[in-house]
């Protein structure tokens, strides 16, 4: 069965740094798996990560630097052992 076939959004590789900005949790810096126009898939590392439906602020950069000025709204769309899909809201 081909997973990407019912995907919204067909995923690229990225090697995109995320840090994810909460009140209540800090600054947590992830390395973006994949991308998609829908958002991104970060792997989990040591980080407890948020729940989901959490909305947090993203900056994103890359080797070239920082890709925006402002950190966008992102929200938790699914936690698992492996890491965090975000989407863009």
């Amino acid at each position: 069965m081909d997973i990407n076939k019912n995907r919204r959004y067909p995923r690229v590789a990225s090697d995109a740094q995320l840090e994810l900005q909460h009140p209540a949790l800090g600054v947590i810096s992830l390395k973006a798996k994949n991308a998609s126009k829908g958002g991104f898939f970060a792997l989990r590392g040591v980080h407890i990560m948020p729940p989901v439906d959490t909305e947090v602020r993203v900056t994103i950069k890359r080797h070239t630097g920082t890709l925006n000025t402002e950190p966008v709204n992102m929200r938790v769309a699914h936690v698992c052992d492996e890491g965090i899909g975000l989407e863009f809201i």
